[in-house]
């Protein structure tokens, strides 16, 4: 198995309880521009405002098929659309930083979760993983509840400008996760 991280990679194609890893497309543009366009993925991500087709382009011109920066990124796909984003970064000596946003339509039904699991899974089996790492805006309490059901360590405190946001330090929650504390993909599936 090639390292993420160290040189570019195929993105591979993950799958359970319908959602799927995948490959970006240049037709997910539509999609992609929607949901970043969503209040909610505005507030919690780091997308341009306002978000425009161009941005959409830009960036699956960069991430079509392969590892970018030495981050692998998938589109989350559901019932053929374009529901997200999953990204994951490895740094080469056993860490991997997590990142994604879930498309307003495939939220509330598990998908972000069930992707997250996935992308976790790969990368300690597959991309030489021995932790996890996610951080998260304060407040954005629906991805720290995500992270929880895969099995993160949720820190108590708060990493104090930890993130940049539209040119801006912004505080910022964090967890780790060690492959022994992933849940079983049963649990998430039933």
């Amino acid at each position: 198995d090639q390292q993420v991280g160290v040189g570019p990679i195929d993105v591979p194609d993950l799958e359970a309880g319908g959602v799927q890893l995948r490959r970006h497309r240049l037709d997910d543009v539509d999609d992609m521009v929607l949901g970043c366009r969503d209040e909610q993925t505005s507030m919690w991500t780091t997308v341009p405002q306002p978000y425009e087709p161009e941005h959409a382009e830009a960036y699956l011109n960069r991430v079509l098929g392969s590892a970018v920066d030495g981050e692998t990124r998938w589109a989350i796909d559901v019932d053929g659309r374009f529901s997200g984003n999953m990204g994951l970064m490895l740094d080469g000596a056993g860490r991997a930083d997590v990142g994604y946003f879930v498309a307003p339509w495939a939220r509330g039904r598990g998908v972000g979760t069930i992707a997250l699991w996935l992308v976790c899974d790969w990368a300690f089996r597959k991309g030489g993983g021995e932790v996890v790492t996610w951080n998260a805006l304060v407040g954005n309490v629906p991805s720290r509840r995500m992270v929880k059901k895969v099995g993160f360590h949720v820190h108590t405190g708060v990493s104090r400008r930890l993130v940049v946001q539209r040119g801006e330090r912004a505080d910022a929650w964090t967890a780790d996760l060690l492959p022994e504390d992933l849940v079983p993909l049963e649990t998430l599936l039933s």
